[in-house]
């Protein structure tokens, strides 16, 4: 099962931008009013591209996303649409052309998602990429895969660390940090969690800012801490923030991590 993947090229519009530019006379998204993308345009360009030899419905519609259940062969894959037209994300970014965005969007999200696949997480294998749509795999049967914050767990405590085992994972050999885990972006499925939604993953990198990684980690694990108490289970978000850091953080910002330690518990440099 597989598709072909088209890297992001900015000397060479993708295909599906070359058709959406011609849509709009050329002009920038901002000035064109485009309508929403249906359901015959999505399965023409997906099966044209290859990366799906059937689009079956859609399943919901996120901020700039669609998504689509689709096959493969006769295989349940996910599609996802990143849509080329403005948005309201897009519009707040002064200069910033929608189409250019979403197809950043889709390459980033595939990518991670592939990083994250090979490093051992459980998230949808990423299958092919082309413009603005990619695929990856369904996680479910003829239901997709429930929201954990829609399941009743039998081991809470064991899926808490199965939780934190995978995005120590994500944080320490990916260097990526969430930014928007919780219990609505995790999946349950074949007793573990499965975590999705990547787009908006910030890197961990040489060039990043700690006090933003360090932001995000405490947000995103007190999120999935905010779940887990229903079942009566407490953690310190600050220790496990911690541990994460004890494990990684890029080699030029060592004086950022002193500075970290000796700054009060919840307290963040602006």
């Amino acid at each position: 099962m597989g598709g072909p993947v088209e890297k992001l090229n900015p000397r060479k519009p993708s295909a599906i931008t070359q058709k959406r530019h011609g849509e709009t006379d050329g002009r920038w998204g901002k000035e064109v009013e485009i309508s929403e993308i249906t359901l015959d345009e999505v399965r023409r360009d997906a099966v044209s591209f290859g990366l799906a030899t059937e689009v079956e419905y859609q399943m919901n519609a996120g901020k700039e996303a669609s998504i689509f259940r689709a096959q493969w062969k006769g295989h349940p894959i996910i599609l996802k649409v990143y849509r080329l037209w403005q948005t309201a994300q897009a519009v707040k970014k002064k200069g910033f052309f929608a189409p250019g965005k979403m197809q950043v969007l889709a390459a980033k999200e595939y990518d991670l998602l592939m990083a994250c696949f090979k490093a051992g997480m459980s998230v949808p294998t990423p299958i092919g990429r082309v413009g603005t749509m990619l695929s990856m795999r369904y996680i479910g049967n003829d239901r997709p895969a429930p929201q954990l914050r829609n399941v009743h767990l039998e081991d809470p405590e064991l899926v808490l660390y199965q939780i934190l085992d995978q995005y120590l994972l994500m944080y320490a050999t990916v260097h990526y940090v969430h930014g928007d885990l919780s219990a609505y972006n995790i999946l349950w499925w074949e007793n573990r969690p499965w975590i999705i939604d990547v787009p908006q993953a910030y890197e961990a990198g040489p060039w990043c800012e700690m006090d933003q990684v360090v932001s995000l980690l405490r947000r995103d694990i007190g999120n999935v801490l905010s779940y887990f108490k229903r079942y009566g289970i407490k953690r310190d978000p600050d220790e496990i923030v911690d541990v994460f850091l004890s494990e990684y953080v890029p080699e030029n910002m060592r004086n950022y991590d002193e500075q970290v330690s000796v700054l009060p518990r919840g307290v963040t440099l602006e």
